[in-house]
């Protein structure tokens, strides 16, 4: 192509893109252009021309205009020259009006469009240019000598005209900047829908491949009915069933039909239709995290304990079928740790078991000893304290050891019998008084003078013997130890025995609060202080209580001491438990 074919094409794609593209620069001017040439030609036609050298150059001007908006270009130039078109139209205008000689003021209706065009734009610049090029107008006319007034005054029409254009300019362009903003906003906005969009695909995608990947564990999607959307393929590993024979069956059905009648027998079981799936669901239906331990049964009849976490999802969309809203159910392989936790209990108890008798012989020379304690200087008679001391610390860890394999391998009874709860409480203080005394706490009972009760006497003895030296333990020197023992009523009327145990130590801080009843569990600020204990106390009174009936309440705050409260009803016999 010919350096004179490249200009005539550059010259026009220049006019298409004043006329046609979003910033049609050249199609802005032409309502002023065309304006200010109807009213020339009347003026021309009608003989209303004053001074047509005026006129002519009003007529120019307009020209001008529209030829540099329709080929100038404005792609390279700066956004400041654009200011000169539409002041160009608005000179034009007060060129027309002077030339023409009507009285001044017709033709200001005229400036309205140059006015706009330079209100429209970005910035407050072309607001001001188009303010001050209408003042110049609209005032330097009426200050020329033989302006033709008609009898509204030419200075009030002419503030009169500015303040109108002025409003209807600074409305315009407070209304396009709005709308540019908004535009701006909407554009972002797109954008980061855009994105979150592409992230939100990227993910979905991500997890896919985690959840085919992932055999460990099982994920199973449920709607909030509790009927099961999807199931990956590590679910099948799991509960040994097929994917495609879960989908569409209830969450319930992937646990063991024993252990879930067993739930629903529990007195406060739901009891409406979908009571199965609420049960497994649990507390996520309040919109909680859930996880519980389950016996699933597999089809060949071999049994696995599986813990099932189970946390509130939102609908997911993609690829496949829109799922709906429900709940995340991740299913996790915990047998080996229930089997070794069972292998540890029987190891215990067994040595539990050993080691009783030759403690009870120890004991049993003990007393001996004792009852010849008149042959024994000072000196011997504490180092009988000493080992007599130490022997019976050691007789009650293994009495609670023992206890506690018993509970969780399902050996332990509890004998009911009539007791005075006062009475056990002041035989556990009288064997704590020792150590509190050697730690510098004093240990204080308040409350009812007597509080029967139908109790196991040993097991109840262990409750409180527990709660008292882990209040001893924990506490300052110099500090005092509470216990109050009070008699109650359940609603039926029933008795009840309320044990309530109040010190002065280091408390326990939130996020340990809820562990401190686990075994063998033992808090950071407990190793910190290097105090003694196997972290067994606790978990070993929530155990008995339990089994009791009773409940057990614990309340700490560090530095604020600790405060445990149990509530134990009348223990009923098993014979009376089942009429």
């Amino acid at each position: 192509m010919s350096g004179g074919a490249r200009r005539l094409q550059d010259t026009y794609d220049r006019v298409v893109a004043a006329w046609f593209s979003d910033d049609a620069v050249g199609l802005r001017q032409l309502p002023g252009t065309v304006s200010v040439a109807v009213v020339l030609v009347y003026l021309v036609f009608d003989r209303f021309e004053d001074s047509p050298v005026l006129l002519a150059t009003s007529g120019l001007f307009v020209v001008a205009v529209q030829v540099a908006g329709s080929v100038g270009r404005w792609e390279r130039w700066a956004q400041g020259w654009r200011y000169v078109l539409p002041l160009a139209q608005i000179l034009a205008v007060g060129l027309l009006e002077i030339g023409s000689g009507l009285p001044l003021g017709s033709l200001d209706m005229l400036l309205f469009l140059p006015v706009v065009s330079l209100a429209l734009q970005p910035g407050v610049g072309g607001l001001a240019a188009a303010l001050l090029g209408s003042a110049v107008v609209l005032f330097v006319p009426a200050l020329l000598p033989g302006a033709v007034v008609d009898r509204v005054p030419p200075a009030l029409h002419a503030a009169v005209s500015l303040l109108i254009i002025g409003f209807v300019a600074v409305g315009a362009h407070g209304i396009v900047g709005v709308a540019r903003g908004q535009a701006r906003q909407l554009e972002r906005a797109r954008d980061d829908l855009a994105l979150a969009a592409r992230n939100l695909r990227d993910s979905r995608d991500t997890l896919q491949g985690i959840l085919d990947a992932a055999t460990e564990q099982g994920f199973v999607a449920t709607d909030f009915a509790g009927r099961v959307v999807l199931a990956s393929p590590g679910t099948e590993r799991i509960v040994g069933r097929a994917v495609s024979e879960l989908v569409g069956g209830d969450v319930a059905g992937l646990v063991s039909a024993a252990a879930l009648a067993a739930r629903l027998a529990e007195p406060g079981a739901p009891r409406a239709a979908d009571a199965a799936n609420r049960v497994v669901l649990g507390r996520a239906i309040e919109g909680e995290m859930h996880r519980e331990d389950w016996e699933v049964v597999l089809p060949d009849g071999a049994r696995r304990q599986v813990e099932l976490t189970v946390t509130e999802r939102p609908a997911l969309s993609g690829r496949d079928p829109e799922l709906p809203a429900g709940y995340l159910v991740v299913l996790t392989d915990v047998t080996a740790r229930y089997e070794e936790r069972r292998t540890q209990d029987e190891f215990i108890g067994l040595v539990s078991h050993e080691l009783r008798t030759p403690l009870g012989s120890i004991l049993g020379y003990l007393d001996l000893l004792r009852m010849e304690g008149d042959r024994l200087d000072p000196e011997q008679r504490d180092y009988l304290a000493v080992v007599e001391r130490n022997a019976r610390r050691l007789r009650t860890l293994v009495d609670d050891l023992l206890t506690s394999a018993q509970i969780v391998s399902g050996s332990y009874a509890l004998t009911a019998d009539d007791v005075d709860v006062v009475r056990v409480v002041q035989d556990a203080v009288t064997s704590v008084v020792p150590a509190a005394g050697a730690a510098g706490v004093e240990v204080v009972v308040d409350g009812d003078p007597a509080v029967p009760l139908v109790s196991d006497a040993e097991r109840l003895g262990q409750v409180v013997d527990n709660l008292l030296s882990n209040a001893v333990k924990y506490s300052r020197r110099g500090g005092t130890v509470r216990i109050t023992v009070t008699r109650g009523a359940t609603p039926a009327g029933s008795r009840l025995a309320r044990l309530h145990v109040v010190d002065e130590g280091f408390g326990i801080s939130a996020d340990e609060l809820g562990r401190v009843t686990e075994r063998f569990y033992r808090s950071r600020d407990t190793r910190r202080r290097h105090v003694r204990g196997a972290g067994l106390g606790l978990a070993l009174v929530n155990q008995i209580v339990q089994h009791h009936g009773g409940l057990m309440i614990i309340r700490s705050e560090p530095g604020q001491g600790t405060e445990v409260d149990v509530t134990l009803p009348d223990l009923q016999p098993p014979n009376a438990a089942q009429e």
